[in-house]
């Protein structure tokens, strides 16, 4: 008995000793720790977008097209930061742009709940300008800092664990925001500081969270140093330099490959601009669809058909990642762009707020699996300006999502309640070529090659 335990625990020690030294060849070791403090930060996610069209359509009493136009203003927000913090990300430190964007999400907060409590569009939508504004502060050098700290065959993977700890703090914060709303709703629906207190709670634990990260990270520590320090006898000294290279290309050459490059960056960030305006033409509306077309009135029940696509689309994220680190960028994008497109489709049909729901469910873990393929794309443009690419690649993509909102509002206040979703589709297999060409097209320039 004795020997046959262990026995076993040998082969788990060595298990885990296998994990662990693959590990160490695929990210920096305070990657996890990293990741882990993002717990905090995303604890407010789901009650956030679900507070934004219940407050402004049932509580506020605002048309579509003007929940629309809330939904830009913070995108609006995000368009003003971008350029600044991704010129900002290259050259200070990150650590300092992620604290100051926690900070900039718990002030956010902290105005909804006052802007809900005085009945203010203004104050509740001026939260929402705070937190576009300061969304950028924390994304742009977090995502930088996990292109540093993985290995470019592993990227997707690197980002779909960010995406699952994102998951998890949602998952945590749901349970607590739908506990104190469903028996503050149910006992004492007048009382608001009651009703909406989740959200002083997720300020604080934004607050939390950038202290900690602030204090565990090293982001001086990069994967290329890691692997250097692991094995400096394979690996060259010239990997962890973050001097240009001086190419004796001819400088017509040189010229045609700055061109080249340029085609494929604009069709990237064009494409990625078009896939958030699809993105955003729906996504305000889903549970104003849910209230009106399907006749779930239950805001309780609404939260809980709405929770598994904010939740497990997100904890699924790893193993998508994982996936999409194997396949080749182009079909992976066709793949969930299509099937998007079909699930939307299936979306606009449906006669039961359950199958909505799992339909939603299945929208967004294709849309995350897209996702993860365009993070993994941008990180290997450049290791030296990759701040500015995730910076330049955010506005424009937050371009498209201020224009969503509005012509998704507008389309379902003048066309049907339907439209927003039926452009979607078109949208979303019209989307499917840009990439194809954006990715076949930048594939030479990337200075992380990968064979896919």
């Amino acid at each position: 008995m004795w020997d046959s335990n262990s026995n076993q625990a040998g082969a788990t020690d060595e298990g885990m000793k296998t994990k662990s030294n693959q590990n160490e060849t695929i990210i920096t070791p305070d990657f996890i720790p990293m990741i882990r403090i993002i717990f905090w930060n995303s604890m407010g996610f789901f009650f956030f977008s679900f507070l934004i069209p219940y407050v402004t359509v049932q509580l506020l009493g605002v048309s579509k097209t003007e929940l629309g136009v809330a939904f830009s203003i913070q995108t609006i927000g995000g368009l003003l930061s971008a350029p600044i913090v991704g010129f900002l990300t290259d050259r200070v430190s990150k650590k300092v742009l992620i604290l100051i964007g926690s900070f900039g999400r718990a002030a956010c907060y902290i105005l909804m709940y006052i802007g809900i409590l005085f009945s203010s569009f203004v104050l509740f939508t001026a939260g929402m300008f705070v937190l576009g504004f300061f969304v950028g502060f924390f994304w742009t050098p977090l995502d930088t800092l996990i292109s540093e700290k993985s290995n470019k065959d592993n990227r997707s993977f690197a980002f779909g664990k960010r995406a699952g700890m994102i998951g998890k703090g949602n998952a945590v914060g749901s349970i607590i925001s739908f506990i104190i709303f469903w028996l503050a709703n149910t006992y004492v629906p007048e009382n608001l500081f009651l009703v909406y207190c989740p959200l002083l709670l997720f300020a604080a634990s934004n607050i939390f969270g950038g202290f900690m990260f602030h204090m565990k990270v090293d982001e001086k520590l990069t994967y290329d140093k890691h692997i250097f320090n692991l094995f400096p006898s394979s690996v060259e000294p010239s990997v962890v330099s973050k001097e240009p290279v001086i190419s004796d290309t001819p400088l017509k050459s040189r010229n045609n490959l700055a061109i080249g490059f340029f085609v494929g960056f604009s069709v990237l960030v064009l494409a990625f601009m078009t896939s958030n305006i699809n993105q955003m033409l729906a996504y305000p509306f889903f549970q104003v669809y849910l209230h009106d077309e399907l006749g779930v009135q239950d805001p309780t029940l609404i939260m809980i058909i709405y929770f598994p696509s904010q939740i497990i689309s997100l904890l699924l994220a790893p193993k998508l990642g994982k996936i999409a680190d194997r396949i080749n960028p182009v079909l992976g994008m066709v793949f969930v762009s299509s099937l998007g497109a079909f699930v939307t489709w299936l979306i606009i049909n449906s006669t039961s707020g359950w199958l909505f729901g799992l339909l939603l469910l299945f929208d967004s873990t294709f849309a995350w699996g897209g996702n993860l393929i365009l993070q993994n794309i941008l990180s290997r443009i450049s290791k030296i300006h990759r701040g500015k690419v995730f910076g330049a690649a955010q506005w424009l993509s937050l371009f498209g999502a201020a224009l969503g909102p509005i012509i998704g509002g507008f389309a379902y206040d003048n066309i049907a309640p339907f439209a927003p979703f039926l452009i979607s589709i078109f949208i979303e297999l019209s989307v499917i070529p840009l990439y194809a060409i954006a990715i076949k097209t930048l594939k030479p320039y990337m200075t992380e090659k990968v064979d896919l």
